[in-house]
């Protein structure tokens, strides 16, 4: 969730396609409707026509706030009309409008709808368009190879994360989760975590169409 719904979405490394093999697709769906359903938005900044009175009273809502306005609604008429065609293609819309959100209190904010998005295959023109909003994406896969496939099949490539349990008694998960990490073709990739590697300020930098070298770290300094 937090790598998804960050700052609406608008973040560079941010989750946009989670891809699950199929003992874990089915399981995600209701958990994942649950979270995206009861996010709140909302500003988390008391309105200038408040009064202080009205600002101190408040401030428990403000407190309650999951999500916060975008930066500009120029991409807005795009993400409908991307979103709408993918339901047209077979998608299933679980959760959200899909659409931009008026809210009833801030109605000159930029606010789009949390949305999440089941049954999304790689040919969708939605699965490899970088949507930098608060979209969730779910896409199944038949196995580990395939996971990798779907992955590698977007020209952006900055961030992933590759979620599993290394100490399970299979000793294959620990192995598929080491093929993923070994072969998927992205910047930077972080185990049971999202981002975890600019956090802790290691080298930053992606490859194919989101970038190339490294800031950070000696080797992006030489």
């Amino acid at each position: 969730m937090k790598g998804i719904f960050t700052s609406s979405g608008q973040n560079c490394i941010g989750i946009e396609r989670i891809i699950a093999c199929p003992h874990s697709y089915d399981r995600l769906i209701p958990l994942l409707q649950k979270q995206i359903r009861g996010l709140r938005l909302g500003s988390a900044l008391p309105s200038p026509s408040h009064s202080e009175k009205e600002q101190n009273t408040t401030s428990t809502e403000h407190d309650g706030i999951d999500i916060g306005a975008m930066i500009s609604p120029a991409s807005f008429p795009h993400l409908t009309s991307i979103i709408s065609s993918a339901i047209s293609s077979g998608a299933t819309l679980q959760a959200g409008t899909g659409k931009p959100h008026t809210h009833p209190l801030y109605p000159q904010g930029h606010y789009f709808s949390p949305t999440l998005l089941t049954g999304i295959t790689k040919d969708m023109p939605i699965a490899t368009t970088e949507l930098f909003a608060p979209i969730a994406l779910l896409m199944r896969a038949s196995n580990t190879e395939n996971a990798i496939a779907i992955a590698n099949s977007t020209p952006y490539a900055l961030g992933a994360s590759v979620f599993g349990n290394p100490s399970s008694s299979s000793s294959s998960n620990k192995s598929d989760m080491e093929k993923c990490v070994r072969d998927i073709k992205a910047g930077m990739i972080s185990v049971n975590d999202f981002g975890a590697y600019y956090a802790v300020g290691l080298p930053f930098g992606g490859r194919g169409g989101s970038g190339y070298g490294r800031f950070g770290g000696q080797e992006g300094l030489r």
